[in-house]
């Protein structure tokens, strides 16, 4: 929120914050919740996963809150983010070359199949071909086919994870469905500097592999102005967010108080 204006979609747990900072709008999260769509699409949900139903369900009716925020306020497009991912600069700066942008790992394993929304750019037609896809898969079974060999791969190996949101973001990019930028490939913002968007502090994983960056006891190690080095192009970046995702949590607020 110090670059940028934030609308924080939460609970009564977090409206607090916006009284800290005129740069936060908090938005209760409930004005969204009760809709027909969600109600339905609630109902027709099977978790194929490992995680609880409500953690998967949540996951999945993100998407829907997105597209009730961006019709409610009338907007083109926003910038979404986690709450355990931190923005270190202004979004603006950068010029996007697609209406959609995510995180989209290039070196997956097969089952993998895995996109990240954690920062993204999110517009309506990627609301909408996601809903569709949710519905060929759950509702109408059309596509379900995209999904059963991962499913039968997790129950028959014993393997965590399964089916969650993440592979439909996977999906819409591998089908075509849409044109999203992979925010993990390098890109120049307004003043032609390079950035990168982080996918997990905990793993040195990038565009070009899944040992990209230089690591410190188990986290990438982060250099002064937010570089990052870049073994496999023997050069430091810029980063445009710390994902702060899994085990990475302990460090998010000891990181934000002595290192910002």
């Amino acid at each position: 929120s110090k670059y940028n204006h934030v609308y924080l979609i939460g609970d009564d747990s977090v409206q607090f914050l916006e009284n800290d900072n005129e740069n936060i709008t908090f938005i209760d999260i409930k004005i969204f919740q009760k809709s027909k769509k969600i109600e339905l699409y609630k109902n027709n949900f099977i978790n194929y996963s490992s995680n609880s139903f409500e953690f998967e369900w949540f996951c999945f009716e993100r998407v829907l809150l997105i597209e009730s925020f961006i019709k409610k306020f009338n907007l083109e497009r926003i910038f979404y983010l986690d709450s355990d991912n931190v923005m270190l600069t202004g979004i603006n700066n950068f010029n996007f070359t697609s209406s959609s942008a995510y995180i989209i790992p290039t070196n997956q394993e097969q089952f993998g199949m895995a996109g990240s929304i954690h920062a993204g750019l999110i517009d309506l037609e990627f609301c909408s071909k996601f809903s569709q896809l949710y519905e060929d898969i759950y509702i109408n079974k059309s596509k379900f086919n995209l999904i059963e060999s991962k499913i039968n791969y997790h129950k028959s190996n014993n393997v965590p994870g399964g089916i969650c949101d993440m592979t439909l973001y996977f999906l819409l990019y591998k089908q075509n469905l849409i044109k999203p930028q992979n925010l993990l490939e390098p890109f120049h913002d307004k003043k032609n500097e390079e950035y990168i968007f982080m996918n997990n502090y905990n793993y040195s994983d990038g565009y070009f592999g899944k040992n990209n960056f230089e690591m410190k006891k188990g986290k990438i190690r982060i250099y002064r102005n937010n570089l990052v080095y870049d073994i496999i192009n023997n050069k430091k970046v810029k980063i445009a967010n710390i994902h702060f995702q899994g085990a990475g949590k302990k460090y998010l607020n000891r990181y934000t108080k002595y290192k910002f």
